[in-house]
């Protein structure tokens, strides 16, 4: 711990790490503070640790205590009652960077002792918590993609480099491949399969979703998830396949100035890739906590449908609900299983492990990429094109790393996700059952097509621990236990604020945004439509997910009204309420216009030639709907573009 603490920074992370979590003398419990420094020293933006570091000092300065938190010692001296008051305090703090800072730590504290597991893949505080853990041994599949060994510098040639491989990059290789193109897939994850998904949520979460999971806006106040390792987030995403909804590709044609969105061939690719990805809507068995979802729906009179999911041969049975570890069956239609398999059957070699650190140009155009693998070894592809896949958050970065100037990196959306919870009198063992199979429209269209989908999905101790109100250690810890009963309802926001992503002196990202005042509003309808849901199911109880404890019981007279009022108290700003973004889209969008766009209705940069995009910085705006369908969408036209111009042209 003392390599990136100091000792009396370390005493300070050990306290505070006791302070959150109940009592107790177990090995589990004194083992948290050293892999919590563990964790902190893989933070993409070392700037972040320093603000912690920071904070942890403060906290053992006695005048900088009594004027912050009211304490007139510094924390460690404090007896458990006090470092417990300290901590209340810090979360609702009028200054956005002490509720930063409590955020950070109470999610560091609770995932490292409710979610991570031994060598053995258990974890002690499961039984308290009624979860069983793994349900079903990762099998002896074998990988069918063949990635290039690299031990020592290389340098390589191809018709085209593509950096990244998730729903965009996946069908650009697939295509490309199959008109004969010499591919080479580049990707700085890993390769997983089903040997590799041991249905360890803390595991999944540091080998296969961007910088272990610890991503975060620049201010906290959204943790943004997204995949990472050959097939992208169509690895470990929830298989919602929603098509890009019409009246979404009007706002897009008319803002962007292209035809493109409303246009056949658009059309065209949106039933190409669904076809390839076998979505359907044959897979909707609900599981227990959907059913829940369904029935208060029903209750109300309110909109319900079955999900579209890409999927075949889904068993949906209670040994499902780990998809969002990658799914052991093999039944999720992911790039692994459909393009990215389709472009190594026909020559494309691939790259694991390989991070893209800039675009290389010569005279104005495209020439190739410099990367690096994990093991320092420079690798040099030279290819004829040049196309960015890496997501919205690693595609500007890696433009800004090269020279781009904005508005790359501008115009970012990040649908970001709160959830409100039930406590029912039945069972839900919400970590089971189909992951999603219902879904609510009620309230998307709150204001010209902006407001926010109803979906819920599987919950296990990570999401429960992230989202959860915590006012002591034992309120929180009871708060956890009640996960069998628990039912979760996702407000998965249009959001028509944005931000910014930029990078800092070692080229990481940094991603600027926070929940505008107008997205806010949004929130606070779907929040009391939520709650409404769970009242009219039976909930017994329903809570927020608030950096402190919102709580009622739905059948007194007048709660929900005075629960409502407690809800806009603690508020909807940034570490008031809690914000996920599984969806980062439109940091290069398209249009016609370099002012105000990165890349042409053909996917290509307009400030370099030979240098495409196609992943979800393509937006023009937020989709609204679970992305995957409409990135690849936009990737089969990139595509079937560069194959309609002819062979590859020579730089």
């Amino acid at each position: 711990m003392e390599e990136l603490l100091s000792a009396a920074e370390s005493r300070t992370l050990t306290s505070v790490c006791r302070a959150f979590l109940p009592q107790g003398d177990s090995g589990w419990l004194a083992s948290v503070p050293t892999r919590a420094a563990r964790v902190l020293g893989q933070l993409p933006n070392r700037g972040d640790v320093d603000q912690l570091r920071m904070l942890l000092r403060l906290l053992e300065v006695a005048p900088s205590n009594l004027a912050l938190f009211g304490s007139t010692r510094g924390f460690s001296r404090l007896d458990r009652e006090g470092q417990q008051a300290t901590l209340r305090a810090m979360a609702g703090h009028p200054l956005g960077l002490i509720r930063t800072g409590f955020h950070a730590l109470k999610i560091l504290s609770a995932s490292l002792y409710y979610a991570d597991a031994d060598e053995t893949g258990s974890n002690p505080t499961w039984e308290s918590l009624g979860y069983p853990g793994p349900l079903i041994p990762a099998p002896a599949t074998p990988k069918m993609i063949v990635p290039l060994h690299i031990d020592t510098a290389t340098a390589l040639d191809c018709d085209v480099v593509i950096v990244g491989s998730g729903a965009g990059g996946g069908v650009m290789a697939g295509e490309l491949a199959a008109a004969g193109w010499d591919v080479i897939v580049m990707e700085r994850g890993g390769y997983s399969n089903e040997a590799d998904f041991h249905q360890l949520e803390w595991e999944a979460l540091q080998k296969r979703y961007l910088y272990g999971g610890l991503l975060s806006t620049a201010d906290q106040s959204v943790g943004i998830l997204a995949g990472a390792g050959l097939g992208g987030g169509t690895v470990v995403n929830y298989t919602t396949s929603f098509r890009t909804p019409d009246r979404v590709r009007e706002e897009w044609a008319r803002d962007s100035g292209l035809d493109l969105f409303t246009s056949p061939d658009f059309t065209r690719s949106l039933d190409a890739v669904c076809q390839r990805l076998h979505v359907n809507q044959d897979h909707n068995r609900p599981a227990i906590r959907e059913e829940v979802l369904a029935r208060g729906l029903a209750a109300l009179g309110w909109h319900v449908d079955r999900m579209p999911r890409n999927v075949d041969s889904c068993t949906q049975d209670d040994l499902c609900g780990y998809c969002g570890f990658g799914c052991v069956r093999g039944a999720k239609q992911s790039m692994l299983k459909t393009y990215l398999q389709d472009a190594f059957d026909r020559g494309a070699r691939f790259l694991v492990g390989c991070g893209a650190e800039r675009v290389l140009t010569e005279g104005g155009r495209a020439v190739g990429i410099a990367a690096r693998t994990g093991a320092g070894h420079l690798v040099t592809v030279r290819a004829r094109t040049v196309v960015i896949s890496a997501g919205a958050i690693e595609t500007p970065a890696l433009l800004l790393r090269s020279g781009w100037r904005r508005p790359v990196g501008d115009h970012l959306h990040l649908h970001p996700v709160t959830a409100v919870w039930g406590r029912f009198g039945e069972a839900i063992r919400p970590w089971t059952g189909t992951i999603q199979a219902l879904y609510s429209d009620q309230f998307a269209d709150l204001d010209e097509n902006y407001g926010c989908k109803f979906e819920t999905t599987g919950i296990h101790p990570l999401f429960l621990g992230f989202a959860q109100a915590w006012s002591s250690a034992d309120q929180f810890n009871q708060a956890l236990r009640q996960l069998p009963h628990l039912s979760v309802i996702g407000i998965l926001l249009r959001d028509r604020g944005k931000g910014r992503v930029a990078i800092n002196r070692d080229g990481a990202p940094i991603v600027h945004y926070q929940v505008s005042a107008y997205d806010q509003r949004h929130f606070r309808q779907g929040v009391e439509g939520a709650a409404r849901v769970f009242q009219a199911a039976g909930a017994r109880e329903i809570s927020s997910s608030q950096n402190r404890p919102v709580v009622f019981d739905p059948q007194a007279p007048g709660a929900l009204e005075a629960w409502m009022r407690s809800v806009d108290q603690v508020g909807y700003g940034p570490n008031q309420t809690t914000y996920f973004s599984w969806h980062q889209m439109g940091s290069c969008r398209m249009g016609r216009s370099p002012d105000s766009s990165v890349v042409n209705g053909r996917g290509e940069t307009h400030a370099v030639k030979g240098v495409y995009i196609a992943d979800a910085s393509l937006f023009p705006s937020a989709s609204g709907v679970n992305p995957m369908i409409t990135i690849a969408a936009l990737a089969h036209h990139v595509a079937r573009g560069l194959i309609a111009a002819g062979p590859p042209y020579a730089p």
